[in-house]
């Protein structure tokens, strides 16, 4: 029985707790499952609370009982732990150790990451196909799009490119340019934060409006689109591989989400990896990108700033209607805290937002622009030295 009529009982200023159905409940604490524990409430002198499921030690109690400063997860199952589907999982008592043991062919690997950022960061090449020779010799067609895509003239850029060998199709996004173009995104960031998002593919799912303006000006109206459809039909068994540095992350999951939702292309053919993506969407975004990408990897950096904007509110302090229009990071990410070295380990993440998966208090934007210890100016000036980064 989902409602019952509730009673709060209080002991030692604890929550007693005596039933575990999502929705309206006596108590909290008898809950022993992520899912239902966010999907339930309870009452305390007349006052709905929400129960908590608290990451760390996997247990569901009311609004005192996860320890201080410690991940919580409440108001929706969504950011519960969801291992990798098409992986062989193992876990110990609790989720941040989570053993990261994909089936061949479909799992994040630092060969792979090296590869595509390799992809990404030849888009901000003049010569693209010059840095493309380089670094992915297997790509022998590439084609460059470049537009306005704000009201300041900053540039947007992306490319499409073809690996016979690898039977593979690229769609790759340059990042941010500094100074007037990340302002502009950060000013776009903060009126997403009180709910102003651009409806993208589905009636509830929003993007920041910078984004927004961004996809259709580079990806739709300057024929990047029209153009990959004709090698989509071309080579009809080819898988498509997204990805981009920063706002190209962004505009490199929108890719994926309407390529599917336009039904232009079967989802497990897509694969989608960026690196140091902002947080693109709101939650109903989110689950979008997470029921129509199988294959989906941001990857992060340490300490990387960027990838925590714009930042979410409390979910204690919001209604459930002011919380959907929150910002959320889709699964799944990849956490390098490290120098990103060859050979450096990582963390997949099997939480939403990444909630208790690293610590977005730390900051530091050199994170934002070394991913795999390059920098990207200096890597083109440079003739794209394969050996530096593959």
């Amino acid at each position: 029985m989902k409602h019952r009529e509730a009673l709060a009982l209080v002991t030692f200023g604890l929550l007693a707790v005596s039933i575990s159905e999502a929705g309206n409940v006596l108590v909290c604490r008898d809950i022993k499952d992520c899912n239902t524990c966010a999907d339930s409430y309870i009452h305390i002198l007349g006052f709905k609370e929400d129960c908590r499921w608290c990451l760390e030690t996997n247990t569901c109690g009311g609004p005192i009982s996860c320890p201080m400063g410690k991940p919580v997860i409440q108001k929706d199952p969504f950011k519960c732990p969801t291992p990798v589907s098409f992986c062989l999982n193992q876990y110990d008592s609790t989720f941040l150790n989570f053993q990261y043991k994909p089936t061949a062919g479909k799992r994040y690997t630092d060969a792979l990451g090296r590869s595509l950022f390799a992809i990404s960061t030849a888009v901000r090449d003049r010569n693209v196909s010059d840095c493309l020779r380089s670094v992915r010799p297997d790509i022998t067609f590439s084609r460059t799009y470049e537009v306005e895509c704000d009201g300041s003239g900053n540039l947007c850029k992306g490319i499409i490119a073809k690996s016979e060998e690898a039977k593979a199709l690229y769609v790759a996004y340059k990042g941010s340019t500094a100074g007037k173009q990340v302002f502009a995104e950060m000013l776009h960031g903060l009126t997403a934060q009180l709910g102003a998002w651009e409806k993208f593919e589905s009636q509830d799912a929003g993007v920041i409006n910078y984004f927004h303006t961004a996809f259709y000006r580079l990806f739709i109206d300057s024929g990047m689109e029209d153009d990959l459809m004709d090698l989509m039909k071309k080579h009809k068994n080819y898988r498509i591989w997204l990805t981009g540095h920063s706002l190209g992350g962004s505009l490199a999951s929108m890719t994926a989400l309407h390529l599917v939702k336009k039904k232009a292309v079967d989802k497990n053919r897509v694969r989608l990896i960026t690196f140091g993506e902002p947080r693109t969407g709101n939650i109903a975004y989110a689950k979008e990108i997470e029921e129509n990408v199988p294959f989906r990897y941001r990857v992060i950096k340490r300490g990387d700033p960027v990838p925590n904007m714009p930042a979410p509110l409390n979910p204690a302090v919001l209604t459930a209607a002011q919380y959907n229009r929150q910002a959320m990071h889709y699964r799944y990410l990849v956490h390098y805290d490290n120098n990103m070295a060859k050979g450096d380990e990582f963390n997949v993440c099997s939480v939403a937002d990444d909630l208790g998966c690293r610590n977005t208090a730390l900051s530091n934007l050199a994170d934002h622009t070394s991913y795999f210890q390059i920098d990207q100016d200096d890597f083109i000036r440079n003739h794209c030295p394969r050996h530096e980064l593959i």
